[in-house]
């Protein structure tokens, strides 16, 4: 079985911005990429339901997936299923989705999305991603959002690495060193890097090495899966830091589970990434 990291639920059940501001805000930069995208968005806001999703899950063994928001709002004007959507989305399959906030982080009332989200939405974690929203996460400014989560007990999921279609993305922000400066200060809570930190991935293993309380997901980059350290994970003992992770529906899950499955690493190590590792992280 296999537990999702990072689902995106693009479904008809959502309340979609327009769709073409999201197209030009996500993927300017690559006119043949941003047309594609918005059909892909038009399609799935129109005939994909959430219950679709639970089928392809059933389909491909997934027990369950980790579905989450995504919150431009003060950088790009945008949100991508809002917090509220998730919790609804979660409410109609609750065996099988566990909801993840995207928490517009610059904005001034971020700690009062983030309460919202946990204590009435009851919303298990927290995505962010810095290099659209443009923010550097191992600023202090942040600490009292990072405080609240260690109090609420609730993991940060971080898009680890540069973002390569959104115009105006600052690629530094996905640096997993600035991680290292939060895992230090905060050394209670609970950090998952995204997409393995690409391209840094050495960078991303010194991270999750020395910081007990730091993960990070394989998602998105299947591709690139020939540049990942998987021996260092393995000969320094950290094999339990690693999680499954898709992007789903941007990474087919037809895509990147199979690549999963052809890593030439030890079935020990892959049961672990497909389900063991994301068991405890979220405490299941």
């Amino acid at each position: 079985m296999i537990i999702d990291m990072h689902v995106h639920p693009f479904c008809r059940e959502v309340s979609w911005d327009d769709l073409n501001k999201i197209a030009d805000a996500m993927w300017s930069l690559d006119p043949f990429k941003r047309k594609y995208m918005f059909k892909m968005l038009k399609q799935v806001s129109q005939n994909v339901s959430i219950d679709d999703y639970i089928a392809l899950m059933d389909n491909f063994k997934i027990e369950k997936s980790v579905i989450v928001s995504f919150n431009v709002k003060t950088a790009y004007d945008i949100i991508l299923v809002s917090n509220d959507n998730v919790a609804d989305l979660v409410a109609l399959h609750p065996k099988r989705l566990i909801g993840f906030a995207g928490i517009d982080i610059p904005a001034p009332k971020a700690l009062d999305q983030l309460e919202y989200a946990i204590n009435s939405l009851n919303l298990k974690g927290v995505k962010v991603v810095p290099p659209v929203q443009k923010f550097d996460i191992s600023d202090t400014t942040y600490d009292p959002i990072w405080k609240k989560m260690i109090d609420l007990n609730i993991p940060l999921w971080t898009h680890g690495g540069h973002q390569v279609s959104t115009s105006g993305s600052i690629a530094r922000f996905g640096h997993p060193m600035l991680i290292d400066e939060l895992a230090m200060r905060h050394q209670d809570l609970t950090v998952i890097i995204g997409h393995m930190g690409t391209p840094w991935f050495w960078d991303t293993y010194s991270v999750v090495l020395r910081h007990p309380n730091v993960y990070v997901d394989i998602s998105s980059h299947p591709h690139l899966y020939n540049y990942f350290p998987w021996d260092a994970y393995t000969n320094y003992n950290i094999e339990h830091k690693v999680l499954f992770g898709s992007d789903h529906p941007l990474v087919h899950w037809n895509q990147i589970i199979p690549a999963v499955k052809n890593l030439p690493i030890s079935d020990g190590f892959r049961n672990l990434i497909y389900y063991d590792n994301a068991k405890k992280v979220l405490n299941l």
